[in-house]
């Protein structure tokens, strides 16, 4: 490995020769957002993604691949992407790799660098080790050592340069790019279509509007990666942008933004997307990040619901004022949260919190106090729940490295639902056992069924479609923020170190997966289909609505041909079942369940149009 200087030197810029000499070569650059491998060293893929990542967004013509949801072969993407002509080249860069990501980011940097590619990888992983710690650690060190080249830092800027060093063969091991990006003047992320397509909804967008926090928390790593000076992009180009991307069709967007409050800018933004809303109809509805202190700002949360804000995500973190100590939280006061979120609601926009479990203080039982607390007391519309995992670049994680603190040893575990620590008051199964007990007992029937009661028309469907999104992820027992749609799995795509398994014994292991998977898919969607039921009177009027159905109507003489529940259809089926098993046929009685049958076939499709159709607004 070549050792690299304390302050390596910039990546050089194209001289005027070098531009006449390359004119005529071409220069291929793939970007691979890497997925992560599951327990058995499967890469995580999905038939449908959730969330988008912008670091995929170009704007220029280059090859773009999410490992989640596309299908990255080493071999085919250097077939397919092989250089054309002597002097042409193929970059792979593997981007936004965070710790959890990083084992497979490294296996196909490796399958790569095999195959001749240059290769680069950045993200909060390489960033966050050489921002705090300034040398490689020795998975990174591997990497350096097979000629990977990683990157430090915000990259924008030093693109050029960093690809003029690739073009001329001069890539160094290592970058580190110190001066962080002007947003001012930066192109905004263009998600290619293609792409959205492979998404449930592909009509959304992400895009981070400011970088940065000016807070201190010590589980945190946007703060030493991106730093404590909020950064911002132009208001103005955030405008014309949505206006041009609802022209194809997206109305939906999730800004990025670690805390879109502290953002100098926010008022203008908020100016400029009412303007288009109330002005030319571009009605748009978006989700921001937001600390616990938004709410006090003047005119934040009024503006925040005239623009579009559907949804605020607040970085709650926990409801125990010992544990906000712990980690240095001290601008969140657990005593204001009531008045918060009551002024989130009353503005009409729904409250998702992030809530962080393991802090010194908790224990399973105060963590299913607090959990019962969240939903009855202080009536929070979504939770994602994480474990306390000190993440490399955090404050966390430095201190615990520094003081010999035993931690998980393997990166892939660092995805906030493993334990990479000990715990003083839980062992690691009991920590476990507590962080899946939560996800149950907040997402539960009747949990879900006192958010949608409560919910208004605006907010309705893009809550109950975030149900279904968090139960399928229960599904698989993966954190809903990094699954999708239907796992899918590649036999020939296994972490180093797990054999691959034979066609015969694969098809073995996935055909009692996969129909597992598919009951329950069915399980999850009459579930749905009964909360809908029982709560459809509040969403938002719409075809299906003005069809005025009729809620109870009988048919023969047994209940309705159109239910306001499935308890009589579960009843009936129950019955034919027990019958069934019994051998008594004519209990089944044919005339009755094919009424039955037509019942539910009209409910279920019915539903099936209302969920489509449903919309956030």
């Amino acid at each position: 490995m070549s050792e690299p200087s304390a302050s390596p030197d910039p990546p050089q810029a194209f001289t005027r020769a070098e531009r006449s000499r390359d004119l005529a070569r071409t220069l291929r650059v793939v970007l691979i957002k890497p997925s992560r491998y599951d327990d058995d060293g499967y890469v995580v893929r999905h038939w449908r993604g959730v969330l988008p990542t912008n670091t995929l967004a170009v704007s220029v013509r280059i090859a773009a691949y999410d490992d989640t949801v596309h299908d990255v072969s080493a071999r085919a993407i250097v077939r397919r992407h092989r250089a054309r002509r002597p002097g042409d080249l193929t970059l792979i860069v593997l981007v936004a790799v965070q710790t959890n990501q990083f084992p497979r980011a490294a296996d196909l940097a490796l399958q790569f660098r095999r195959h001749g590619l240059p290769v680069m990888v950045g993200g909060f992983h390489v960033s966050g080790i050489l921002e705090l710690f300034h040398e490689p650690t020795r998975e990174i060190a591997e990497l350096m050592d097979a000629g990977v080249t990683v990157v430090n830092g915000e990259v924008e800027e030093a693109w050029g340069g960093l690809l003029a060093d690739a073009l001329a063969g001069r890539l160094k091991t290592r970058y580190d790019v110190c001066v962080r990006p002007d947003l001012t003047t930066a192109p905004l992320p263009r998600i290619p279509e293609r792409y959205m397509r492979r998404f449930a909804y592909p009509h959304m967008a992400t895009v981070d509007v400011g970088r940065g926090c000016p807070f201190n928390c010590s589980f945190c790593s946007i703060i030493n990666v991106q730093g404590k000076t909020m950064r911002h992009r132009d208001p103005a180009r955030i405008e014309e942008e949505v206006r041009r991307n609802w022209a194809r069709g997206i109305d939906y967007y999730f800004f990025t933004d670690d805390n879109f409050s502290r953002n100098p800018c926010w008022e203008a933004i908020f100016d400029g997307l009412i303007r288009l809303r109330e002005r030319e109809g571009i009605a748009i509805d978006f989700m921001i990040q937001v600390d616990t202190l938004a709410w006090k700002i003047p005119r934040f949360i009024e503006k925040a619901a005239r623009a579009g804000s559907s949804q605020v995500f607040i970085g709650l973190e926990t409801i125990r004022p010992a544990n906000l100590k712990a980690a240095g939280k001290t601008q969140n006061k657990a005593a204001e949260y009531g008045a918060m979120f009551d002024a989130w609601h009353a503005a009409g926009i729904a409250c998702h919190v992030g809530y962080i479990l393991g802090f010194p203080e908790d224990t399973p039982e105060t963590i299913a106090q607090d959990v019962r607390d969240l939903r009855e007391v202080l009536k929070v519309d979504q939770a994602s729940f994480f474990m306390l995992t000190p993440i490399p670049g955090s404050r966390d994680h430095l201190e615990m490295v520094r003081n010999g603190v035993p931690l998980d040893a393997d990166p892939g575990d660092y995805d906030s639902f493993h334990p990479t620590m000990r715990h003083p008051r839980m062992t690691g199964q009991e920590w476990l056992d507590a962080y899946r007990a939560a996800w149950r007992s907040f997402y539960s029937f009747e949990g879900m069924r006192d958010v949608l009661l409560r919910a208004n028309h605006r907010t309705y469907w893009g809550l109950f479609k975030n149900f279904i999104w968090y139960r399928s992820a229960m599904i698989e027992d993966a954190h809903p923020m990094i699954t999708g749609f239907f796992r899918l799995k590649d036999r020939r795509e296994r972490r180093r170190g797990f054999m691959t398994e034979g066609r015969w014994r694969h098809l073995r292991r996935r055909v009692p997966e996969v129909l597992a998977q598919l009951r329950a898919y069915v399980r999850l969607f009459l579930e749905m289909e009964e909360l809908w039921l029982q709560t459809r009177h509040v969403a938002p009027p719409s075809l299906l609505s003005r069809l005025k159905l009729p809620t109870r109507p009988t048919v023969l003489a047994w209940p309705s041909f159109f239910p306001s529940t499935r308890r009589y259809l579960s009843e009936h089926w129950g019955s034919v079942r027990r019958a069934l098993r019994d051998g008594r046929l004519w209990a089944c009685r044919p005339l009755r369940s094919a009424c039955f049958l037509l019942s539910d076939c009209l409910c279920s499709a019915v539903f099936g149009a209302a969920l489509i159709a449903g919309r956030t607004k």
